[in-house]
């Protein structure tokens, strides 16, 4: 049985995501990289569309938005794993750092 991973890279994407109001109402530029793996075909071309639709919700945490678009994308493709990595750009405090963000690795229970 052949499986394929579809994957997009450094995709950026403007979401209204963040403990502070602030960051919910303006928004902040974050940095998408997402793996799918399916025994189906998956158009890379649907995924980044259902990852734009997903980015016009408001979440609190990037925890949410990423449990969203895994729930998206399950109920899209039914997959056998899914791995996301989201990261900020634009922090509201002072740092040093390029970016923060999660990673987060689905895999389908196969009981």
């Amino acid at each position: 049985m052949k499986k394929v991973t579809v994957f997009i890279r450094k995709c950026k994407l403007h979401i209204r995501c963040g403990v502070y109001e602030e960051e919910r109402k303006l928004g902040v530029e974050v940095e998408v990289d997402i793996k799918v793996l399916s025994e189906k075909f998956v158009d890379y071309q649907e995924l980044y569309n259902l990852l734009v639709r997903t980015s016009n919700e408001e979440f609190i945490y990037l925890e949410d938005f990423t449990e969203t678009v895994i729930n998206n994308i399950n109920r899209k493709w039914n997959c056998e794993k899914i791995e996301i990595t989201v990261s900020k750009r634009s922090l509201p405090f002072q740092n040093s750092m390029e970016a923060a963000g999660i990673n987060v690795v689905w895999e389908k229970n196969n009981e």
